[in-house]
């Protein structure tokens, strides 16, 4: 009984999952937690979270244990020709076994720079992280508004289809009491039918970009997923250019993560260059030994203990070091350079998403004109007709310019939304 009522549950909440509503920021939370691109990024950071803690780990004393077992015979050893070596003593049991520290005092740097550069990594792996995150949550805005218009299509276009058959039951009408001619009631007719044909066409695109949109978001695409849009009329807002390319500067996930690599660059020369010094380093260790059936050693030397300090500087290396160097030093020229490029691209970007932003908000307003007109337009031909001082064509024609108008409006609002997230995306803003 237990196992049938968890079934059903189990089908409700998958049939509750399939038909849900969702919002835009609920999308973009849902879209998110499913990003397999997210999820990538997220074992990137960790990996150079792990990659801090092992340059840490070389800066810290290393302490080691050993311990050996061996099965030899006592000296000397006779042999017994042409054959097999033979021994003539007894054969003996040996343990070695040891505990080591050993601290490094001074590489040239080099330790101290791995871990700056692994830091710098990480924080470049964060940016890259947000950068991600940020592009995810475009992708899903962009998946949301598109699959919004598509809906808003069908709406309208059956909305003008409620009109046209309107007007083709009273064109009907009027033809059967010899008030308009056959050709008129025809002409509408096929009006008629091209919407219709416009609706399956609209239908079709709906599908798809619903399909896209549940993909997006990390959903089945067959999910019959629906949306509660925003308020479509965004508040215009005016930008300015330099504050807009300063802030881009300081801000843009690219131009950050650029940085750190370059830091992380600075760091790889030094380490590179750390051979042109010695390599110092402390240590302690306590051994102890045991010869089994032995007289080799004497009871009082089996175990002991040392301290002491290691040295070592390669004085010659065939210009390896030199060479190093050079290329770390490159690494480092390519990073800069890009960086460089990296600002003039970032200043086109911004400065063309500024202008795209700039033409949708005049869209909106001419089409909010348009709209208005159109409105107007419609109700003084339908009222016209009503009245057979205007054909039926020229009352399809206006409702179909009300239809276009009322089209072009929506998507320069949505359009003004999208353009207004890609300018924030451009200039390192967060969207999510």
């Amino acid at each position: 009984m237990k196992k049938i009522i968890f079934i059903i549950l189990l089908r409700l909440t998958t049939v509750n999952a399939q038909t849900g509503i969702l919002s835009l920021q609920k999308s973009i939370e849902l879209g998110l937690n499913n990003s397999k691109e997210i999820k990538i990024s997220m074992s990137d950071t960790l990996i150079s979270d792990a990659l801090v803690t092992n340059a840490w780990s070389n800066l810290l004393p290393q302490i080691s244990l050993g311990f050996t077992y061996n099965h030899i015979s006592e000296m000397p050893i006779q042999l017994q020709l042409p054959f097999l070596p033979a021994s003539s003593g007894e054969v003996l049991n040996a343990m070695y076994s040891n505990a080591t520290i050993e601290q490094p005092l001074f590489t040239g740097f080099k330790l101290l720079a791995v871990k700056n550069a692994a830091f710098y990594n990480k924080k470049a792996t964060v940016m890259e992280n947000n950068k991600v995150k940020n592009n995810k949550a475009l992708e899903i805005n962009f998946a949301f508004w598109n699959y919004f218009k598509a809906i808003k299509l069908v709406d309208i276009l059956e909305e003008n289809l409620k009109v046209v058959s309107l007007q083709v039951e009273n064109v009907s009408n009027f033809n059967k009491n010899e008030m308009s001619s056959e050709n008129d009631l025809l002409k509408i007719k096929v009006k008629e039918a091209e919407i219709k044909s416009k609706i399956i066409e609209a239908q079709n695109q709906m599908k798809l970009a619903k399909a896209n949109f549940n993909r997006v978001i990390g959903l089945n695409i067959s999910n019959n997923t629906q949306i509660i849009p925003t308020d479509l009329d965004e508040k215009i807002i005016e930008f300015d250019f330099n504050s807009l390319l300063n802030e881009a500067i300081n801000s843009n996930i690219d131009l950050t993560t650029n940085n750190y690599r370059k830091k992380a660059a600075d760091e790889k020369i030094t380490i590179a260059k750390s051979s042109w010094f010695p390599q110092i380093s402390a240590f302690g260790s306590y051994y102890y030994l045991q010869l089994s059936g032995s007289s080799m050693l004497n009871d009082d030397l089996n175990n002991f203990w040392m301290v002491g300090i290691n040295a070592k500087w390669n004085i010659w290396d065939w210009w390896k070091t030199s060479s190093n160097a050079d290329v770390a030093i490159q690494e480092y020229n390519k990073i800069e350079i890009a960086n460089e490029l990296l600002k003039e691209k970032i200043q086109l970007e911004v400065y063309s998403n500024l202008l795209n932003l700039q033409s949708f908000a005049q869209k909106i307003e001419l089409n909010k004109l348009i709209v208005e007109s159109a409105s107007e337009n419609f109700r003084i031909t339908n009222n016209k007709f009503e009245s057979q001082i205007v054909t039926a064509t020229e009352l399809t024609e206006a409702s179909a310019i009300l239809t276009e108008a009322k089209i072009k409006l929506i998507n320069s609002q949505i359009d003004y939304k999208l353009g207004l997230l890609q300018l924030y995306n451009s200039i390192g803003r967060k969207i999510y």
